[in-house]
């Protein structure tokens, strides 16, 4: 049977029936059948249980619409993409387990558990008045921390291994020495985003 579904991979387009252009689990393949023809070839993991036909360009705002799918079964309001799920956005790979955003609306309790884990902030980042304007992007439909905002929040509210390995990849999308401005303040948590930060440019300055 996988043989067949791999043989018609152009068949597969007309499962697809959202905007996206996201083949969801059980619409009409399982889960398990859309893994495996992944794992043949024949499709991309994008974020959470959802795939694309791997012949779509991977750009930054497709990845955003897997999200934006995702978050219209968990949010009622608006949301920002943040932390990993923001990095994975702009830099790609393999998608972070967890749906990161930072938003003032409850979730949708029912559905969270069945699409994917979720932590969420519970602030709106569109009217946080210290965010400033050029700190938010629209990428793919879906509001997005910058680059700059997205390095801040791994650095200074994540911290872990896999935090910094996202956030030193997003350094080469900025401005260095802007960003270390940047990281001049005395916003709680700065001052061990500031030790991460050395260590991320030194170690990257040194490799060059």
């Amino acid at each position: 049977m996988m043989e067949h579904m791999v043989s018609s991979h152009h068949d597969l387009r007309f499962s697809v029936v959202n905007q996206y252009n996201l083949y969801v689990p059980g619409n009409p393949y399982t889960a398990s059948e859309l893994s495996a023809m992944a794992y043949h070839g024949v499709l991309r993991p994008q974020f959470g249980p959802y795939y694309v036909d791997v012949d779509l360009p991977d750009t930054p705002s497709q990845r955003a619409k897997s999200v934006r799918m995702v978050a219209d079964q968990l949010i009622d309001g608006s949301w920002t993409a943040t932390l990993l799920t923001a990095a994975w956005i702009y830099l790609g790979g393999q998608a972070p387990e967890m749906f990161e955003a930072a938003t003032a609306t409850p979730h949708r309790g029912a559905t969270r558990a069945t699409v994917m884990p979720t932590a969420f902030r519970h602030t709106d980042y569109l009217q946080r008045s210290e965010i400033d304007e050029e700190d938010l992007r629209v990428v793919g439909g879906v509001v997005v921390t910058s680059p700059e905002l997205t390095i801040e929040d791994l650095l200074r509210i994540g911290g872990s291994k896999r935090h910094q390995q996202q956030a030193h990849q997003l350094c080469a999308l900025v401005d260095v020495a802007t960003l270390h401005q940047r990281f001049d303040s005395e916003v709680p948590g700065m001052a061990k985003a500031r030790e991460l930060l050395e260590k991320l440019t030194h170690s990257a300055s040194s490799a060059a």
